[in-house]
């Protein structure tokens, strides 16, 4: 019997409901949720990574400020899926290609999303990790937004095939792992590399909706929010003035000053709070480091903490239901019959060659038996031929 089609299990597949929790931000003056648990711990590097070595600048050839906001494609908004890696890594991808083309298109997030959490098995909207992200970039790509949108609605849908197709002509080469460290981190950006990073929120974060500004988290007062998880979040600029890094989040240009917070070095370098540092480079390295360096900070940002006005936050649990992908009864009795039909198919071809075998055996012995007649009739006709050949030289000795 001919196997089926992968195509034809897969319309036979049944989807079960099943149950996850999500938490969010969610602002009091406009009800707006901000997924906040969406970077998961790495389970491994990707493929192709080494670790960054900052050795092109001395600590003093740094320069007081660094800015690449110019060279990326507008602040996205996640909504509320848990995919703040995928929109992390895809800035990332954009601004290189940015820089290296001169414009750039949106990457899609949900693709990355997708194909990340199917790497590691990750069931439900549950996030993933930045190292995982990476490995689709490099092992499949990543298509245009404009092939795979991003809706909310379709965070669990594989994307087509013709995602997949235009996504392998967008590879990069290869991932660098960054010290949590300040001068590691400055110099990569000086370099005029963005990096990604996942960062353990606190209360205090919730101030950076207004204006930006990141306050120091103080652990007197207040407690990491430990059951959020981490926050992935791309670091894209740094002020010595200020003692800041400058960040862009993914919950859209209304938040923060346009999308971008300034979180505190001390905050930053800790290695408690910011982990999975990772930047990632073009097939080439090219030099980026041009136009990104300044020396005075006029114009960078404006924070007060003192007027720092506090957006109101709340915490919220949310239950929410997926849909997971399981074989009914009859696809696996189907397997079975198969495997069931296969061994008998195979114990008959067994049998049939065996036959063939014994047919083979049976050939050879009338063979060889052929052969041993022609051999006895050849020696008889020699010897023949010998007593003829004998009788011939007797008859001339008589006549002699």
């Amino acid at each position: 019997m001919a196997k089926k089609s992968i195509a034809s299990y897969l319309i036979e597949r049944s989807s079960v409901k099943k149950q996850s929790i999500a938490s969010y931000l969610v602002e009091r003056s406009s009800g707006k949720k901000l997924r906040i648990n969406g970077c998961l711990p790495s389970q491994k590097k990707p493929p192709k990574s080494k670790h960054y070595t900052a050795s092109r600048f001395s600590a003093s050839e740094l320069p007081i400020r660094v800015d690449l906001r110019h060279y990326l494609t507008k602040v996205e908004d996640q909504g509320q899926v848990a995919s703040c890696t995928a929109n992390a890594i895809a800035g990332a991808y954009e601004y290189l290609a940015k820089r290296a083309m001169g414009d750039a298109g949106d990457v899609s997030r949900l693709f990355i999303y997708y194909n990340a959490r199917k790497f590691d098995g990750i069931e439900g909207d549950a996030g993933s990790s930045i190292t995982t992200s990476i490995r689709v970039l490099q092992e499949m790509g990543a298509c245009t937004e404009g092939t795979w949108p991003y809706d909310p609605q379709l965070w669990d849908e594989q994307p087509y095939t013709e995602a997949y197709d235009e996504a392998t002509r967008f590879l990069i080469e290869e991932a660098e792992e960054i010290d949590v460290h300040l001068f590691a981190m400055k110099h990569c950006l000086a370099e005029g590399y963005p990096f990604a990073f996942g960062l353990r929120l606190f209360k205090s974060f919730d101030k950076a909706g207004h204006k930006g500004g990141v306050p120091m988290p103080d652990l007197n007062h207040e407690d990491g929010r430990e059951e959020h998880g981490n926050h992935a979040m791309l670091c894209v600029g740094y002020s010595d003035p200020y003692k800041v890094f400058v960040v862009r989040n993914s919950w859209g240009e209304n938040w923060g000053d346009k999308g971008y917070c300034y979180i505190p070095y001390d905050y930053m370098t800790n290695p408690e709070y910011c982990r999975q540092c990772w930047t990632i480079r073009g097939v080439s390295d090219l030099d980026f480091s041009a136009g990104v360096w300044a020396e005075d900070d006029e114009d960078f940002y404006t924070y007060d903490e003192e007027e720092e006005e506090e957006y109101e936050y709340y915490y919220e649990e949310e239950e929410y239901e997926y849909e997971e992908e399981e074989e009914s009864e009859d696809v696996e009795n189907s397997y079975e019959e198969e495997e069931e039909e296969e061994e008998e198919e195979g114990y008959e071809e067994g049998e049939e060659e065996e036959e063939e075998e014994e047919e083979d055996e049976e050939e050879e012995e009338e063979g060889y038996e052929e052969d041993e007649e022609e051999e006895e009739e050849e020696e008889e006709n020699e010897e023949e031929d010998y007593e003829e050949g004998e009788e011939e030289e007797e008859d001339e000795e008589e006549e002699e």
